[in-house]
């Protein structure tokens, strides 16, 4: 799940766009951890990949989901990350709690137990 300055300067040229084309396969994933859990692992990194881009993203340049820009909206940054550590309880059938900071060390200590 290696993120390079290219990833970020593409997502960070086109945000909506990358973020469209990253999380659109998991769409019904995004609205219910319960369905998120049931994805492969491979899937729900590829979501964590994508929701650590925008947290690079939102720490280093600000950008974050902009409630007046009703044309290209991006989805609330705060709102991926509780899905993801949500989805990654379920996962686990555990209850730990949010490390903040770089979302795949959270994970990884949640699915490390």
């Amino acid at each position: 799940m290696d993120i390079g300055a290219r990833d970020l300067a593409l997502a960070l040229e086109h945000p909506r766009g990358t973020e469209r084309r990253a999380l659109l396969p998991f769409r019904d994933a995004l609205n219910d951890a319960a369905v998120y859990a049931r994805l492969p692992i491979t899937d729900r990194d590829a979501i964590i990949r994508w929701v650590e881009v925008r947290r690079r993203l939102k720490d280093e340049h600000g950008l974050d989901q902009d409630p007046s820009n009703l044309a290209d909206p991006l989805l609330p940054y705060a709102a991926l990350r509780s899905l993801v550590i949500a989805g990654e309880n379920v996962a686990r059938t555990r209850s730990a709690t949010d490390i903040g900071g770089d979302l795949r060390d959270a994970v990884r200590a949640i699915r490390e137990g």
